[in-house]
């Protein structure tokens, strides 16, 4: 068997080394991009695949799996995403029924600052509170804010607030927390995840609320409501979580609930790849107030009908029809494990699983790195020597 040389060894485990640090820099910028964003006036079309027509704008990255449901309610999944020039195709998979809410049950005055008393469907009124943060805190509105980003704290921040103003108007406890999460980078999601766990643990949330917008052409969102100019929202589902699937039912809700009370006011729901920290608790929702293309004050004048809509979807209100179905075990607030939250370090999601998946990608990298540099022969010997050459330089560090 050949024995390498002191040198080879060296040149081998130097090689190792630096691929390592490779693979460890391009793990953690995958692993960090929940997001994306290309530089403005750069996003994604995506297409249906049957007749070319298309479906949505979006500028956040579409890849392969996410699923899209359209304005009437029929779902899409992308089967087809080409990076280089952001297009996106989509293939319809099936109609989604989405809940016919009774109108009646849950009309609100809005002269009267109490809310009326309904059944109610899900959750019980004893946790009327939400919480609200914007992960991007320097989007802003073109027309509006001389800008489409604005350091130090951008337009999102008042649309977010008017948000919180509304909720308050409909007897529910908003806390909104103005913490900066800037740069507008991969790495916002991990800054702002600090922010939303300390709205669960010290506000006591159950509700989390991220408030977005997006930055296609303002024809994408505009519209009018009761007469007034305002702003379409797009309802954002983290698919990469395990409290997905209620996620998933409270976009449904709350687009249902739009769709009875302000028909256009929800354009559509988007099932993206990330996670958005949605995984901190079953009621998280990321909402597009609009696009940086028109002006803050449309952005602000919808939040003040998602606010009624979101009261209504989250704390109260009935399918029609299901009046007298709803029993004592819907009607409990969820409560979140705290397990794992306290000790967890706020700027990653799941330390443990990702360090695991790291050192996971570091052994296989390193393995095909040694058999496209070495023929099969030579790779037994290689890691022999090279165990060799470590384990002495182990016993050499344990001597005193």
């Amino acid at each position: 068997m050949k024995i390498l040389a002191k040198k080879e060894v060296e040149e081998l485990r130097n090689k190792i080394i630096i691929f390592t640090i490779f693979i460890i820099i391009f793990s953690i910028s995958i692993v960090n991009a929940d997001d994306w964003y290309d530089g403005y006036g750069s996003y994604y079309k995506v297409y249906n695949i049957e007749d070319d027509t298309i479906l949505f704008q979006i500028a956040r990255e579409v890849s392969r799996g996410d699923k899209y449901i359209s304005s009437d309610n029929k779902m899409y999944e992308i089967t087809k995403v080409n990076k280089k020039d952001h297009t996106a195709y989509g293939k319809f998979i099936k109609e989604i029924e989405i809940p016919r809410m009774n109108k009646e049950a849950f009309a609100i005055n809005k002269d009267n600052d109490e809310l009326p008393t309904f059944k109610l469907a899900q959750n019980e009124v004893e946790n009327r509170k939400v919480g609200i943060y914007a992960t991007h805190s320097a989007e802003s509105y073109m027309p509006s804010d001389g800008t489409e980003s604005t350091e130090g704290g951008g337009g999102i921040l008042k649309v977010a607030n008017k948000l919180k103003e509304n909720f308050e108007n409909y007897g529910v406890e908003a806390i909104f927390d103005e913490t900066l999460h800037e740069p507008h980078d991969a790495g916002a999601y991990k800054r702002s995840r600090r922010t939303a766990v300390q709205l669960i643990r010290d506000a006591g949330v159950y509700t989390l609320i991220d408030v977005h917008r997006d930055a296609v052409p303002a024809e994408e969102y505009l519209t009018e409501i009761e007469g007034k100019p305002a702003t379409m929202v797009r309802l954002v589902v983290g698919r990469r979580n395990q409290n997905f699937p209620a996620n998933e039912q409270l976009a449904i809700k709350i687009k249902g609930v739009a769709d009875e009370m302000y028909p256009g006011l929800v354009k559509d729901i988007f099932y993206a790849k990330g996670d958005y920290n949605q995984d901190l608790t079953p009621r998280a929702i990321l909402v597009e107030m609009g696009t940086y293309d028109h002006t803050r004050e449309r952005a602000e004048v919808s939040t003040e009908y998602l606010s009624e809509v979101m009261t209504i979807a989250i704390f109260g209100g009935v399918e029609e029809g299901k009046e007298n179905e709803v029993s004592q075990e819907d009607k409990k607030v969820t409560p979140i494990n705290f397990e794992g939250i306290e000790d967890m370090d706020a700027d990653t999601k799941s330390p443990m699983k990702g360090a695991i998946g790291l050192i996971a990608v570091v052994l296989i990298g390193g393995l095909i790195f040694l058999f496209v540099s070495n023929s099969g022969q030579e790779l037994k010997s290689k890691v022999s020597n090279l165990k060799q050459g470590f384990g002495g330089f182990s016993n050499r560090g344990n001597k005193k």
